[in-house]
């Protein structure tokens, strides 16, 4: 298995540009997302028929899931991307990239490809399926300074009521949309999660979590009424602290739904 180093500091927490065009957002608004939702009609009748005179309705079919995320048009901008991450209430609402064979070049091109100090949001490959079938999915941003990418999670969930005002994390899919609760909001040292961490194995799971709703720290955010367990799917968004380059910052959800094309 390969070892990768994540590049975290001074070095990249600069002010960059916009990430990308409008383009990318012509079809999706963060302020006007909503869940698909299947409603059922009702028709009444006006006279009564026996229960045994009835016709039974044919079932209606559930409507096909559709995504407000247009992923045709943003695949003919970059086919790396292949999710969207959305935290209601926030300024996080960024597609989610991965790079074949190169897991660290999302940390200075943005999602046009382009070269960027801001860089994207990214996954590893050498850690992590893009179905977010995986124990873990741990996604990586900058925590820039102007407030771009993961720029602005440190403040959010550091902050008195923070947790319970943001606890919704949504990543959309082409074909399904997966919804996370979050449970804590973490320092945690410069160790690579996915490198040391076989999530594989229970014990080994259920010994990160234990450590990870155990730290004690004024940045530290933890429900402590969360029911968490190996057997939950995790989505972890990790940054740089800011005030501490020896650590990094980590925002822990668990997967509560999802919804998904029959």
């Amino acid at each position: 298995m390969k070892r990768r180093g994540l590049i975290c500091g001074g070095l990249l927490l600069v002010i960059g540009c916009t990430l990308f065009g409008a383009a990318a957002y012509l079809r999706i608004n963060p302020h006007h997302i909503a869940e698909s939702r299947v409603q059922a009609a009702v028709e009444e009748r006006a006279e009564t028929i026996q229960p045994q005179e009835e016709a039974q309705a044919p079932a209606e079919a559930a409507p096909a899931y559709v995504s407000p995320v247009d992923f045709e048009e943003l695949w003919d901008m970059n086919p790396d991307i292949y999710a969207w991450l959305y935290i209601p209430g926030t300024d996080v609402n960024y597609p989610i990239l991965q790079r074949e064979g190169d897991d660290s070049f999302y940390l200075d091109h943005n999602s046009e490809g382009k070269s960027s100090q801001e860089g994207a949001l990214f996954t590893e490959e050498t850690y992590t399926k893009k179905d977010f079938s995986d124990p873990v999915t741990l996604v990586y941003g900058h925590n820039m300074r102007s407030g771009a990418m993961f720029g602005n999670l440190q403040e959010t969930y550091s902050s008195q009521g923070g947790l319970e005002a943001y606890r919704d994390i949504v990543v959309y899919l082409p074909e399904q949309e997966l919804h996370y609760e979050v449970f804590a909001a973490v320092p945690h040292d410069m160790r690579h999660i996915l490198y040391y961490n076989d999530f594989t194995d229970p014990e080994v799971f259920q010994k990160f979590l234990e450590q990870a709703l155990s730290v004690r720290s004024i940045n530290a955010n933890i429900d402590e009424n969360a029911e968490v367990t190996a057997e939950d799917q995790l989505l972890i968004l990790s940054t740089c602290l800011r005030g501490d380059r020896d650590q990094r910052y980590l925002v822990l959800a668990k997967r509560t739904a999802e919804s998904a094309a029959p």
